[in-house]
């Protein structure tokens, strides 16, 4: 088995959150992928730039000491179909709102969710 190397992780779409902090005054960046990290900069490039040399760093640390790394996830190891669970209350609202907009309780849901995931990074 061929060990991976360094520009195979670089070269992951890892996920770079950044954000405006008003209590720090400055911007705070992570990556979602990676655990306990945090960098902050006066500009988003400033922290992009500090998020890349974070990932170079953790990730030549972690092959130098033969560590797991986390890789970003991946659409085709999911399916379209989820078990989900709620109260009997809950499930009686949602077919009752499903049944008054003219859909399934499925349809319903799919686009609630969608809505509230609009904003958020697409992979």
């Amino acid at each position: 088995m061929t060990k991976k190397k360094l520009n195979y992780y670089l070269n992951l779409p890892y996920t770079f959150i950044i954000e405006w902090s008003d209590v720090d005054e400055c911007f705070l960046g992570s990556i979602v992928e990676l655990e306990r990290n945090m960098t902050c900069g006066q500009t988003r490039d400033e922290v992009f730039n500090n998020l890349k040399e974070a990932l170079v760093s953790y990730v030549t640390t972690s092959l130098d000491n033969n560590m797991d790394i986390p890789e970003p996830l991946k659409i085709k190891n999911y399916k379209g179909s989820i078990t989900y669970r709620t109260s009997r209350e809950r499930h009686y609202i949602l077919a009752k709102q499903a049944k008054l907009s003219g859909k399934s309780i499925n349809t319903f849901i799919d686009e609630a969710i969608g809505e509230k995931l609009k904003d958020a990074v697409q992979g």
